[in-house]
């Protein structure tokens, strides 16, 4: 089986979002930092690129 290139960046996007924020209180309180902000958005657009190709990989 092939390795699933979006899939894999959409891992390590996840680790490095929660990692940043188990050390950072701003991003904690749920009010990214200027650090964490693009993590967590890098996170969020590989998060739906994943699903929705799922989506469309059921029809």
């Amino acid at each position: 089986m092939a390795t699933d290139d979006l899939y894999l960046r959409y891992m390590a996007a996840f680790e490095a979002s929660t990692e940043h924020t188990a050390d950072c209180t701003t991003c904690q309180a749920r009010q990214p930092c200027q650090v964490g902000a693009p993590l967590h958005e890098r996170f969020a657009r590989l998060q739906d690129a994943y699903r929705r190709r799922q989506s469309q990989r059921r029809r």
